[in-house]
């Protein structure tokens, strides 16, 4: 029995299950504010470009929304709304628990290839309130323990954490999917999310006792005042957005008084700035150097050998302030991160190419994409950061996404 191709458009506040029931105007207003904050950001539109988008003014769009954060949790919801008709379908329309996570995947896939649902998930939702954002988290969780449950029945040789492991991994890899994309195609995009998918879940991770805990953080200070700013700061953005940390709250954590901050750096973008591409350039110059004296084939495992200890190291806390706060960057400065990140990239696509010559630069840039994306979220759980074993954890996982069975000739 099959279904239509589901399209966010077709599903309205009035026949969701969370998101409030609202009129056609309404669902209008919330499709384009959607569009307008994943390729701008939350912060960087307005209620009056909300309006435009529709052929409103700023002040219609307040008779059917007290603001624009009203706007955003609907939005949300309705993307949560989305995920549960996915559940429902595989459910309802497939047999065994391996047939329903395929299915739902494969319509997980569609949605995200096709309709980039997934960046305003992934960076908006630290916008909620706290409650909301609770909210939010566990219906993440609901849904990568509905792939994990899936997962274990397919495979009872798997313990339960790391059934759940995996199925926190195969929803950050869909969840992933903007960063993923570049330029191609969605039926490609949809190729490689399942390859990859099929290739984490028939993973089995290193047993338990077998690898290496992530380090502790150091707690160290630097000496210096600038260096104790960009350090304070890079630990309040991770925490809680660019836009919610003030000047004051940097200088209190770097302990030094307001006056001295302005002696030391500008302004606040100017700190992000810093942060982003000092970050960015020091893990390319971290891996030129390691790969100086390489054999091409060995190349990729020494570049995962870096990311992961970086990731679980300094360089992690990074990590989510260049995936959230990017945008808020000027135009210039967000080109150099990121022309320093297709540098960066342009390494693995070479090294995995090394070891599978029948991929496209396209393909192994996907590939790398998503393995620095799934990464970097497992990396800023608590709850797996903290698994005995993690590095080896992410290095197995590593090998699983960046060189996937199902797009390798001799698979």
């Amino acid at each position: 029995m099959s279904s239509p191709p589901l399209d966010p458009e077709s599903v309205s506040g009035s026949t969701a299950g969370r998101s409030t029931p609202r009129g056609p105007r309404a669902e209008q207003i919330i499709r384009a504010a959607t569009t307008l904050f994943q390729e701008a950001g939350y912060r960087n539109v307005s209620i009056e470009q909300i309006g435009a988008a529709v052929g409103l003014t700023g002040p219609a769009v307040y008779r059917h929304f007290p603001g624009k954060h009203e706007i955003l949790v609907q939005a949300l919801l309705t993307q949560v709304d989305l995920l549960d008709e996915l559940v429902r379908e595989a459910d309802e329309y497939s047999e065994t628990p391996e047939a329903q996570l395929w299915r739902f995947l494969d319509r997980l896939g569609d949605l995200t290839a096709n309709h980039d649902v997934s960046i305003l998930w992934r960076r908006e939702q630290r916008h909620l309130r706290p409650t909301q954002l609770e909210q939010m988290r566990g219906y993440f969780t609901r849904f990568s323990d509905y792939i994990a449950d899936k997962v274990a029945a397919a495979r009872p040789d798997l313990s339960t954490d790391d059934a759940r492991l995996l199925g926190f991994t195969v929803l950050s890899l869909y969840s992933n999917t903007s960063v993923i994309r570049g330029s191609m195609a969605p039926v490609r995009v949809m190729q490689i999310q399942r390859a990859i998918a099929r290739s984490i879940v028939d993973c089995t991770p290193p047993p338990v006792g077998t690898g290496v805990t992530a380090p502790a953080p150091s707690g160290r200070r630097p000496a210096g005042r600038h260096e104790r700013i960009l350090d304070a700061a890079t630990d309040l953005f991770a925490e809680r957005g660019f836009h919610d940390v003030r000047i004051d709250d940097i200088a209190r954590a770097a302990d030094i008084s307001v006056a001295t901050f302005y002696q030391q750096i500008p302004g606040k973008t100017e700190v992000l700035r810093a942060i982003l591409i000092r970050g960015l350039e020091g893990m390319l110059y971290l891996t030129t150097h390691a790969l100086r004296d390489v054999d091409p084939r060995h190349a990729l495992d020494v570049l995962i050998s870096i990311h992961v200890e970086q990731s679980l190291g300094v360089h992690g806390r990074i990590i989510p302030v260049f995936t959230r706060d990017i945008v808020y960057l000027p135009d210039a400065d967000q080109e150099t991160s990121r022309s320093a990140q297709r540098e960066y990239i342009a390494e693995w696509v070479t090294a995995i190419r090394a070891r599978a010559a029948e991929l496209t630069d396209a393909d192994a840039a996907a590939l790398t994409r998503a393995f620095l994306g799934v990464a970097g979220d497992i990396v800023q759980s608590p709850e797996l950061r903290e698994r005995p074993g993690i590095t080896e954890d992410l290095t197995t996982l590593a090998n699983r996404i960046l060189l996937p069975a199902g797009l390798l000739s001799n698979s």
